[in-house]
């Protein structure tokens, strides 16, 4: 196995019977699932792959290939030899999935726009996901919006829904007690500090307190690039000098020093004092993002935030970035110290790696999950929480509108608006996202607020019925039969040949 596969545990030997499967795995692989490269391009579809793992054990042997361009069609010999029946998953989208010749090909793609891409832009021809989608024997995706999204443009391969699983430990967990103290041994950063002391303003940012798993240390091939850049820039500058006019000259060299004055300034040592546990209590409301990912619209979140609860000190946020990128992580630190909002209210930001038993600490604790992005393919915080009898506050648009809806949580206005695919390198206006009504974020923010506060019933009522919605939703026992029934549709009868369309199919 190709050293860069992750851990995957081998399975017992079982009995093989006539129509035993044999699931060739492929996805991005970046290690995300165990904690590694948080926020890379991909990330996500790790973490559905490592949902569906135990599902798909279940149903046949799992055999992840690392190397699908070079190992796909090997391992699918070597698995026929041993008498199984493989069949190809491919847990990522079109443009990036593998599709083999002799084998069933099932792509499953995240997708959270209403047009999918149609035309073979950037010199990739799997970027039209029609005719890529009708080589495949089977597509599956988490819900009708996806499915909504493909057929609008007349794929004919057969499309099943089958909803990313919720883990059955947010099933388990407790109803929110008002009354109850939460602590996680994690480091993270915490507003108003808790001495008021130790802060003065934006200028006292610090972030070389950052955990281990998540430093923001620069790492020293970082820092050579930045010195070879800095050299460049600075050659660069003196040839300007001898070209052009001297005038010109020192207005660009001006402009140069404020942006490097002004780089500096937001990604240098701004630091934070960090806190080394995550102490909480209060009503809580969590949200967890990519700080990179554009669509997560964390802006909004912040100050629609502290604007509608900031004075009230009985209010936590709890912001989980999922990044492991320094700058990152400090781009979104000074993008709240620098809006100098003054708020009483409890501003938490944890930036390191939480394990999953962390995470469902963090969800006990929790009153709430608040996101605001503009577009979702699945949206797995929300539905975990949801699991978990944790009202949520969104926007109902894109696959989200699946499940959401204001009997389970409080839906924020939304509006469409032009946007592109965010792999088109050109980024051309081909679709529309959800841009989120601001006033009625600090609305429904404050409804939230009023309602645990004033009418404990309402909210246990929501809690209630949005774990009821997810258990059947996306309960592991409830999708299991789905991902069964799909995929055993590719299988094999005793009547027909594998129904494959591979590479060479039309």
């Amino acid at each position: 196995m190709d050293p860069r596969c992750p851990a995957w545990r081998p399975q017992q030997p079982r009995p093989l019977g006539p129509k035993h499967p044999a699931i060739l795995l492929t996805c991005y692989m970046t290690g995300a699932a165990g904690g590694k490269n948080l926020g890379v391009e991909g990330y996500s579809y790790d973490i559905v792959t490592k949902l569906f793992l135990p599902l798909l054990k279940r149903w046949g042997e799992v055999i992840p290939v690392c190397r699908p361009q070079r190992d796909l069609e090997k391992v699918a010999q070597d698995a026929r030899q041993r008498g199984l029946q493989p069949v190809h998953l491919s847990i990522l989208p079109f443009q990036d999935a593998w599709l083999a010749e002799s084998v069933p090909n099932v792509v499953m793609p995240a997708w959270e726009f209403p047009d999918v891409p149609n035309d073979a832009f950037g010199d990739n021809p799997q970027n039209d996901w029609p005719a890529t989608a009708n080589r495949c024997s089977l597509v599956l995706v988490g819900g009708p919006f996806t499915a909504k999204s493909l057929l609008k443009e007349g794929i004919t391969t057969p499309i099943r829904v089958v909803q990313v699983p919720s883990p059955q430990e947010y099933f388990d967990l407790p109803a929110w007690q008002p009354a109850g103290r939460t602590t996680i041994d994690c480091r993270c950063f915490a507003f108003p500090p808790a001495s008021p002391s130790s802060v003065s303003g934006a200028a006292a940012v610090e972030t070389d307190a950052v955990p281990a798993a998540g430093s923001l240390a620069v790492p020293r091939q970082r820092k050579i690039a930045r010195e070879l850049w800095a050299r460049a820039r600075w050659r660069g500058l003196r040839l300007i000098r001898l070209v052009l006019p001297d005038r010109t000259a020192r207005t660009l060299a001006a402009a140069w020093r404020a942006g490097k004055a002004t780089w500096q300034s937001l990604e240098g040592r701004c630091v934070v004092p960090q806190s080394p546990h995550l102490d909480l209590s209060g009503i809580v409301y969590t949200s967890i993002l990519n700080p990179i990912d554009g669509r997560k619209n964390w802006q909004d979140l912040l100050t629609g935030f502290l604007l509608a609860l900031g004075d009230r000190e009985d209010v936590t946020l709890v912001v989980k970035l999922v990044s492991s990128d320094p700058l990152q992580i400090k781009r979104f630190l000074g993008y709240y110290l620098y809006r100098e909002i003054r708020h009483r209210c409890k501003l938490v930001v944890v930036a390191g790696y939480l394990s999953d038993q962390q995470m469902l600490r963090l969800a006990e604790a929790s009153t709430y999950y608040v996101q605001t992005s503009k577009a979702e393919g699945n949206c797995l915080p929300l539905m975990n929480y949801l699991a978990a009898g944790r009202p949520g506050i969104s926007p109902r648009h894109s696959a989200v509108a699946d499940y959401f809806d204001d009997e389970i949580g409080f839906v924020v206005d939304s509006h469409p608006e032009p946007a592109a695919w965010p792999h088109d390198p050109h980024l051309r206006i081909r679709t529309t996202w959800d841009r989120i009504v601001w006033p009625s974020l600090v609305e429904q923010l404050r409804r939230s607020y009023w309602t645990v506060r004033n009418d404990p019933q309402r909210y246990h009522a929501l809690a209630a019925r949005g774990r009821e919605r997810l258990l059947r939703w996306a309960s592991p026992a409830e999708v299991e039969p789905r991902l069964r029934s799909a995929l055993e549709l590719v299988l094999p009868s005793d009547s027909c040949d594998i129904p494959v369309r591979g590479l060479q199919a039309a």
